[in-house]
């Protein structure tokens, strides 16, 4: 598998190309899937495309070139430049734990449902605001609204 070559100017092109008017995540996974895993595949091979593809789009997400919202990527024609506001940087286990909401958001992983989506997000957002992110920073980068972050961390 030549996950390698999966770069940011390619997704770019993709989105504008292919999918000019947003596209759902887990349909992006499949489309680079399908260019990129063949049979011959080792297993874990498109869990491994996924790591790369998220972490490549979180970072097009950052410099503004795109924007994540409820799963659907869009993207964006001028870059959308951060007055003054550096987003924080991931560390190894917030990355992981947005990886594990990426995935219970696109239906993949251990289990499907609507609690174990929560308890991802709820995970992360804890973890990131325990961390020093501000809740609006840790919303943005797990792909949903302040509103909506206040409201699963409501619960716990």
């Amino acid at each position: 598998m030549a996950v390698g070559r999966l770069s940011g100017a390619w997704v770019r092109q993709v989105l504008a190309e292919v999918y000019p008017d947003g596209v759902v995540r887990r349909a992006l996974l499949d489309h680079f899937a399908a260019l990129l895993v063949s049979k011959r595949s080792s297993r874990g091979a498109k869990g491994r495309l996924a790591r790369r593809l998220y972490g490549t789009l979180l970072k097009l997400q950052r410099r503004g070139l795109i924007h994540q919202e409820d799963g659907v990527v869009r993207s964006l024609a001028v870059a959308a430049k951060a007055r003054g506001k550096v987003p924080p940087l991931l560390s190894v286990p917030l990355e992981r734990l947005l990886f594990k909401a990426m995935l219970a958001e696109d239906g993949q992983g251990d289990g499907h449902t609507a609690t174990t989506l929560r308890d991802a997000r709820r995970t992360f957002l804890a973890e990131a605001i325990a961390a020093g992110w501000t809740t609006e920073a840790a919303a943005t980068v797990l792909g949903i609204t302040a509103a909506q972050a206040g409201q699963v961390l409501e619960g716990w």
